[in-house]
Order: C-alpha cells, then structure tokens, then sequence
C-alpha cells in the first residue's frame, strides 16, 4: 500500500496560537485565507480531533476523527448511483484496505489514502474524486462552524503531497453557514444530522398520511440517521429533515439522540425567535413522494446468523426486530451448511468460537458454495485483534462485528450491506 507523506518541516513547524485570535471557526479559517496559510489546522473538542489542510489559504481536506470511514462510505455509496464501478465489493474493499492501518501524523489521513487508492485503481476519475472530496470538506467544515470552544495549534508547511482540490474558504464557509441556517430552524426538535428519526404512529388520522405514506415511513425510517437516509434516498438530509418536522411537532415521529461516539459532535442550536422561519413552510408534499425511489423497499431480506449462544441470538433477533428482515437462527455450527443451502440466506453473521465446527472453517465452507460467492459473511467475535481481523478476510468474511455490540452496530451492518 503506497503511503502519502505529508511534508511536514519539523525545523519550519511553529504553533501559531498568537498570531490566531481567540476560538472562533469562523475568525480562524478566514484569518487563515487571507494570510494565504500553508499547513494544516488541529482542533481537539471533547473526544474529537479535526485536522483542516490548507494550501496558499485554499481548503485542501478536512476531516473529523469520528469514524472517517463511515462518512467516506456515505459518500461513496451516494456517488455510486451515478458511477457504476463503485460497487458495494469495491467499496468494501477500500474500507478493508486502509481503515485497520495506523494512522501516522506524519501522512495523509486513511481515508484520503483510500480515495487516491480508487484513483490509482481506476475505480474513480480525478474529476470523481475531486468532487468527492469537495462533499466530504463541506459535511466536516459544516460541523466545525458549530463549534464554540476548544484548543487548537496550526502546523505550518504540514501539506498533503497529493491535492485532489483546493477550494475557496470563503464560498465554503458562505455555503456551509446557509446549510447551517437551515438546520437551526428546525431546532430545538432537531439538533443534529446524526440524530435518528423513527416514525410512531400508524394512526392514519392523526398523521395525515396516506396508507401507503404510512407503510413507506414505517419501513424507511427505522433507525437510521439523516445522513443516512440521505444516502438510501439520494435526497439531501435538510429537505428530509424539513418535510419531517411537522410529523415531529404532532409527535407522529419521535427523534433519537445520535449513537456514539457522534453524540461527542457540536450540537445545532435554535435561531433568534426574531429569526426563525417556517421549516416546513415550502416544502410540499411531494417532495416525499419519491424519496424512496433508491431504497430496495419491496425487497424482504433474509438473514441467518450462527451461534452457540441464545443470548446471542436473542439479541440478535431483539436488535433487528422490526428491520424487514426474516431471520433464521441456528446454535449448531455442524448443522449450519445445510440450514444455510437451504435458507439461502441475503447476509450471514458468524460467531468465530463455536465448538465442533469454529467460524472461520464454517467461513471457508461457505464461501466454497457456488450460492455464497458473494453474499455478505460477518464474522461476529469478542477478539479485537488484527491478527484475528487478518484470519477472517483469509478466510472470505466480508466484515466483523465485535463482541459486546449494540443495536447501533448492527444496523450500521444493515446499511452497508442490505439497504
């Protein structure tokens, strides 16, 4: 794997903290294109590190330390709707690739090594990947804006030695700032992209939905957050959110709190009284009319997990409850080939310790299967090492899932393989 240096110049490296004025996003990115800086901006809030690539006072890359490669799979996956090569292996393969390496100060981050890597695959033009870049800079800076206190150095001359873009702080900020304008009308009922709507009631009455509005809601708004949502419907996350609200006010949606460890991120907080507008005030009714257009929504998926545990499988089932999903479980590894051929199953969770028959052989049977080629395996095990993470991808498991894990992690599996 070919790794990006970044040309730090430890002897030319200050911290600028004088020359910066006092905490403000705002005031520190605007400072920071007029001063034409070259480097790279660190800002540590909460658990959270954001790293701001600058050249000649030009946005470069931006990003977040929270789960990098989930936002880069978002991303990915909304731009596959209009580049057929990025499919669900490709971009697997890309997570797999980069996400368990060590992040180094001294590079690129992993997932912008990961994007150059679809480039030098071929899997992404420049002008792709540019565009990608500029989506993911825009969904992290968005955030930074919210912040209002936190410790920060710049790094002078840190620069990425592969520029995919560089772009306008200025336009970023002025575009980013309008997106911000919108989301603060609908708080306080909604106060981040990462919170999950899900939809409560099936009274046709009181929510003023159709039947068939009924069922779609029911089936789309199942645990996922806006941004996701956003994905599954190729819709941008505020006209879902705006559409939505009325169904917040009137208590037919109820809105859960993000998942960590996005809960760490900057909460969006509500304009003036003297500002605020209307959320949904000109957003018709169509505009939810073909928001399911992308997602699979007659499709009922079927999902076997294995394992010798029935807590586990308990969990499992109590997790995904709900989800359009009919699951088969099965506590007995030397039993589960033939269930499986006979299920034929969408996804397959794995545990590794099993006795008889352990996961990673049942993994290699699987696989074997003319029926299996392809069928997402998820190894599900309470080791975190990387020698066992290494001994699953031998053996043909798509992804893992380790041990304890919540709901959360379940349906972030849902997403990245079935939705």
């Amino acid at each position: 794997m070919n790794i990006m240096n970044v040309k730090n110049h430890r002897k030319e490296s200050s911290v600028l903290v004088k020359e910066l004025p006092k905490f403000s996003p705002m005031n520190i990115l605007v400072k920071l294109c007029h001063a034409q800086k070259t480097g790279c901006l660190v800002v540590s809030y909460k658990s959270v590190k954001w790293r701001i690539y600058v050249a000649q006072g030009r946005l470069v890359y931006a990003n977040h330390s929270l789960d990098s490669f989930e936002r880069l799979e978002r991303h990915l996956r909304r731009l596959s709707y209009t580049v057929s090569s990025l499919t669900a292996g490709v971009r697997n393969q890309t997570r797999l690739n980069f996400e368990n390496e060590k992040e180094d100060k001294d590079n690129a981050p992993l997932e912008y090594q990961a994007i150059h890597w679809l480039v030098r695959e071929n899997y992404l033009e420049d002008h792709q990947a540019a565009n990608l870049v500029k989506s993911l800079n825009k969904e992290v800076i968005e955030l930074f804006l919210l912040l209002t206190d936190a410790d920060y150095t710049f790094i002078k001359n840190a620069e990425l030695s592969h520029q995919l873009v560089r772009m306008d702080l200025k336009n970023v900020i002025i575009e980013c700032q309008q997106r911000l304008n919108c989301w603060q009308t609908l708080a306080p009922l909604i106060t981040s992209p990462e919170q999950r709507p899900y939809f409560f009631s099936n009274n046709q009455k009181t929510s003023g939905l159709s039947s068939e509005e009924t069922q779609k809601f029911s089936k789309l708004l199942r645990g996922f957050n806006f941004r996701q949502l956003a994905v599954l419907t190729n819709k941008d996350e505020i006209k879902i959110a705006q559409y939505i609200y009325k169904f917040i006010q009137s208590k037919n949606i109820i809105i859960h709190d993000p998942q960590a460890p996005f809960d760490q991120l900057p909460q969006i907080v509500a304009q003036t009284k003297s500002d605020q507008i209307i959320p949904n005030k000109t957003i018709k009714k169509d505009h939810f009319a073909d928001l399911h257009n992308h997602s699979n929504e007659t499709k009922q998926y079927k999902l076997v997990c294995v394992d010798d545990s029935p807590t586990i499988l308990s969990e499992i089932n109590r997790f995904l409850d709900k989800q359009d999903l009919v699951i088969h479980a099965i506590d007995d590894s030397k039993k589960a080939l033939l269930e499986i051929i006979r299920f034929k199953p969408d996804i397959i969770l794995l545990d590794v310790g099993m006795p008889g028959i352990d996961g990673y052989h049942l993994c290699q049977l699987i696989r074997n299967h003319p029926l299996f080629k392809t069928t997402p395996i998820i190894m599900v095990t309470g080791n975190r090492g990387l020698v066992d993470r290494a001994k699953a991808r031998v053996a043909g498991a798509s992804d893992y899932l380790t041990k304890p894990f919540t709901q959360s992690d379940l349906l972030k599996m849902v997403f990245r393989y079935l939705s």
